[in-house]
Order: structure tokens, then C-alpha cells, then sequence
């Protein structure tokens, strides 16, 4: 990939990270806090993309990917009642 393109990447999330940041300080907790969730995954998606580079790896790859998101989810939602509840 380009450097170029990379330098407009690192901008772009420099940008969201700045909006991220600027969300902080708005009025209103619940809707800045989904935006700012909002923004945190389109950062980690460019990030993966462009940087990790795998938008051009083979598609079994991001199936990988997905799996171990999919068992972070099934672990947390496995052990959140537990940690509340002080077991």
C-alpha cells in the first residue's frame, strides 16, 4: 500500500480519535457515549482493514476473526453474573 494512503488513514483516525475526545465534553452522556462506541468500531474496522491488512487476506480469515469475537462475547456474557454477583 501507498504511504500516502496510509499517512490519510493515520489522519482520518487522528480525526475520529479528536471527535471521540470532543464527544466527552457534550451534554448529553447518552448519546455521546454511543457515538463515541460508534466511532471505536469504525476506528478497530480501519485499523483492521488498512493496517492489519486484512482486507486482503483470504475471506476464512475473517471468519477466524469473527469466532474469536463471537467467543469473547459468549465468555463475557458467561461471566459477568458471576463477577456481579461476587462468586
Amino acid at each position: 500500500m501507498k504511504p500516502k494512503i496510509l499517512v490519510a488513514l493515520w489522519a482520518v483516525l487522528l480525526f475520529l480519535l479528536s471527535l471521540s475526545l470532543l464527544l466527552g465534553f457534550w451534554g448529553n452522556v447518552v448519546l455521546s457515549t454511543i457515538l463515541i462506541f460508534v466511532i471505536a468500531v469504525a476506528k478497530a474496522f480501519l485499523v483492521g482493514a488498512y493496517y492489519m491488512r486484512l482486507k486482503w487476506e483470504p475471506w476464512y480469515i475473517l471468519w477466524i476473526l469473527l469466532g474469536g469475537v463471537v467467543c469473547l462475547f459468549i465468555l463475557y456474557f458467561a461471566l459477568v453474573p458471576d463477577i456481579i454477583r461476587g462468586r
